[in-house]
């Protein structure tokens, strides 16, 4: 088989790179399959399980009947429609791919999937194909040609057998579901049969089941507990009879002893069951190979007609009759479905028993019994063949066919044993090939997987499809799983794409049109995933049930480990994009920081100029002005000593006055620009802030500075000047203290374990006034220089509450006072 992979150059085929685009010329794919080659003849199969004997039958009348034809057939297990479980009603996806782009016809096993539906119901699952042909197996519908059987010649015989042989008066029914067409029939044929026999019906012994075995089971439980009598059950399918019959003897009720139990459609599974169930025998592969049959006629654009096959019931121990001979000792011809290799071997035993040859007898017969199918009727047929070669033959000796009954019922016995050997290794190999998918959860290793589990169980060589669903639409599916053999092209990586409704693309071959094939649904819970088309000519058809459940699972782990993945990239993809944006972002506001900063410096710089400036015009300009002024006073008193006397007092004023602004104004140049910074340092330019402060507030400023405080860089030496004088400035406009102390100290911290001590330079002013509000102003302008600045420089700004008073300190380390 071909798993996905990456093929260099041949990654753009595709079956159907999807719809054409506006303008196209291209024609669909249906419309270029036309102008192909006739492509082998396909039809189609509805039916709801392949674990069911009675579908199985049919199914391998189908199957038979096709081979023989030479056409290829197609079996799409979905389940019963309008089911209310909701893993059956996923599964009818089934259903709604097949269509006329990949089938010629459809058989519709219609009494199987229209368990739930009634007459107008299963009128409405035939119209929903029209113009495709189809055919319906065991329920009428009009318009459709129908096969179905017709079981009241053989309810009649049955009902009268119970009442005659064995005195039954108390029948209860197990009917099917309300609505059912198949089922209602019989129910009437029921009633009829009673009415026919002379015998009363009590309505409270009906009860409905679903022809499921666990509806057997209810229903019986439910008669028993209703206390009304009854001493026969007739159950309208064999599958609620076996359930019944368990549950009769499970709540100690003897079966056929107190009640006979029989049942109807001829299941294989009632000739084992102890004790085995009577029933009336559908004739089901017959049903199976004409409905084929029909449905060719149709397809060929002819109308073969409704046709109905006749029921014969099957005498056992459950009605209360003894162990019978298990074959009919009184055949006189062969039967019309033996095979021309059983006619062979008929024509030369019944030559061998003329001639009295009894070793060449067994020989010949143990021959044509390997020879023959390992079905579990082998006893009862070749028994019934050897009673006629015995009447032809007219042959005397009893010994030799004695002992070739006992050689039949050994050969059967053997078939058993090798069928039952061959199931529990097939089932072993399931639960390894299901351990091994379970531990699978990458979809290429759980293809691996399954390839080499599918060709350990014969049935290699299949397609397994995934849906691409869209707002609830299936329409297009991804191949990705195709025989390699067969294939035209090697699977993308992704699979092939293609509208679902081919069931395979072009480009993974045509292998799937012939011979026999079964689609089973992928379904995980309620969610339909996709499908897996195997090759047909399985030794036991619950390999494909089993099959299916064990893909979903496997499949659901590795799509959910893809989509885990995906949004991994996807979200890996976006944390690349965010991190590309952020780190974008990241440099924009990196630049913007920068150059704010930048402008911070030259707004600071300016600012200092621009202070330097109005500090050295104010001194070198004002001040002289001033102080030539105060000249020209002086000079004025002289003249006007002479004139007016009175005049001198005033001008003296002016002077006192002249002398006082030229005394501010060097305060005020000063305080803009400490002149003796660069030339005595900082401490004496703080020291002389405290004189002025002293003189313009007439306040008690204490002023102490260690011997070692020393700040060479200028720049800094600056920020802690007027951090120093915006905190004592404030002190004595707003502490209302009537001492302020300043202090300029070095500090040695502890040293570090393995390391040097640290010196610490402080510069703090003190003062023991009102103190600051329960919250620090942040937003005051002062405050936020004083931050602004010690942030600029590197300090830390500290500013605490005293009781009384408040504390301003600027700390840095003495090495960082001489960096630049």
């Amino acid at each position: 088989m071909v798993r996905t992979r990456k093929t260099k150059g041949r990654e753009a085929l595709s079956a159907d790179p999807g719809p054409p685009r506006s303008g196209s010329t291209e024609a669909p794919a249906s419309e270029r399959s036309r102008a192909a080659p006739p492509r082998p003849r396909r039809i189609g199969v509805f039916t709801a399980e392949l674990d069911d004997a009675y579908q199985i039958e049919v199914w391998s009348g189908i199957e038979a009947r096709a081979r023989e034809r030479g056409v290829g057939v197609a079996c799409f297990l979905g389940s019963r429609i309008d089911s209310l479980n909701v893993s059956e009603a996923a599964a009818n996806v089934a259903y709604h791919i097949a269509d006329h782009r990949s089938i010629d016809g459809l058989v519709v096993i219609a009494s199987a999937i229209g368990t739930f539906l009634d007459a107008e119901g299963l009128a409405r699952l035939f119209a929903s194909r029209e113009g495709l042909p189809q055919v319906s197996v065991g329920v009428k519908i009009a318009g459709v040609v129908s096969l179905s059987v017709d079981g009241s010649a053989g309810l009649l015989e049955l009902v009268r057998h119970l009442a005659r042989n064995h005195g039954r008066r108390r029948f209860a029914l197990l009917g099917g579901p309300g609505g059912h067409p198949e089922g209602e029939q019989r129910a009437r044929a029921f009633r009829r049969a009673l009415r026919e026999a002379g015998i009363p019906f009590d309505a409270r012994l009906a009860v409905q089941g679903s022809f499921l075995q666990d509806s057997g089971v209810e229903a019986a439980r439910r008669l028993v507990a209703s206390g009304v009598p009854f001493d026969a059950l007739v159950c309208l399918n064999d599958r609620m009879a076996l359930g019944a019959m368990g549950e009769l003897r499970r709540l100690g009720i003897r079966v056929p002893e107190e009640v006979s139990v029989v049942g109807f459609d001829g299941i294989d599974e009632g000739q084992y069951v102890t004790p085995p169930l009577t029933t009336i025998v559908q004739p089901l592969h017959e049903l199976g190979s004409s409905a084929l049959d029909a449905l060719l006629a149709v397809c060929d654009g002819k109308a073969p007609g409704d046709r109905t096959l006749t029921c014969s019931p099957a005498i056992r121990q459950s009605c209360g009759c003894p162990p019978a001979r298990g074959y009919d000792p009184d055949l006189d011809r062969l039967p019309a479905d033996a095979t021309a290799e059983e006619r062979g071997a008929i024509e030369e035993l019944i030559e061998r028993a003329r001639h009295d040859d009894p070793d060449g007898f067994i020989v010949r017969l143990n021959a044509a019994l390997a020879a023959a199918e390992p079905e579990s009727r082998l006893s009862k047929r070749w028994n019934g063949f050897l009673s006629l070669i015995r009447r032809r033959a007219k042959a005397e000796g009893a010994a030799v066919f004695e002992f070739a009954r006992v050689l039949v019922g050994e050969t059967e016995t053997r078939f058993q044993a090798a069928r039952r050997t061959a199931s529990e290794e097939r089932f072993a190999t399931l639960r390894e090939i299901s351990a091994s998918l379970s531990g699978s959860f990458e979809m290429p290793v759980m293809l691996a997987r399954l390839e080499a589990g599918l060709d350990r169980l014969g049935v290699g060589g299949g397609y397994l499809a995934l849906f691409e669903r869209r707002r609830g639409s299936a329409e297009w599916s991804r191949l990705v799983m195709a025989p390699r053999e067969t294939a035209v092209v090697p699977l993308p990586e992704k699979g092939l794409r293609f509208r679902t409704a081919l069931l395979v693309p072009p480009g993974a071959g045509d292998e799937w049109r012939r011979g026999s094939w079964i689609l089973e649904p992928i379904v995980f819970q309620d969610e339909p995933l996709g499908y897996i088309l195997l090759p047909g000519g399985a030794d036991e058809l619950s390999v494909y049930d089993t099959l299916r459940d064990q893909v979903a699972s496997a499949v659901k782990g590795a799509l959910l480990l893809e989509q885990v993945r995906t949004h991994e990239h996807r979200l890996e993809a976006e944390v690349r994009r965010r991190t590309a944006e952020l780190t974008e972002a990241n440099a924009e506001l990196t630049h913007e920081i920068e150059r704010r900063v930048r402008l911070e410096e030259e707004v600071v710089d300016i600012s200092n100029r621009t202070m330097q400036r109005i500090g050295q015009d104010i001194h070198d300009d004002l001040c002289q002005h001033l102080a030539g002024i105060a000249m020209l006073a002086t000079v004025l008193r002289g003249e006007l000593a002479e004139v007016d006397g009175g005049a001198v007092s005033s001008i003296d004023r002016i002077a006192d006055l002249l002398a006082d602004s030229i005394a501010r104004a060097k305060q005020i140049a000063r305080g803009l620009f400490p002149t003796g910074l660069e030339e005595h340092g900082l401490s004496a330019a703080i020291e002389e802030m405290v004189v002025m402060a002293r003189q313009r507030f007439h306040a008690s400023i204490e002023f102490r500075a260690s011997p070692d405080f020393a700040v060479p860089d200028t720049d800094r030496a600056l920020q802690v000047y007027r951090i120093v004088q915006e905190a004592l400035s404030n002190a004595l406009k707003h502490s209302e203290s009537s001492r302020v102390e300043v202090r300029l100290f070095r500090e040695l911290l502890p040293k570090a374990e393995g390391g040097e001590s640290t010196a610490l330079l402080i510069a703090e002013v003190i003062d023991y006034g009102v103190g600051l509000a329960s919250e620090v102003p942040e937003r005051g302008m002062g405050l936020r220089i004083m931050r602004y600045r010690a942030e600029k420089a590197g300090f830390e700004l500290r500013i605490e509450s005293l009781d009384p008073g408040t504390r301003v300190s600027c700390r840095f380390e003495q090495a960082q006072a001489a960096a630049r």
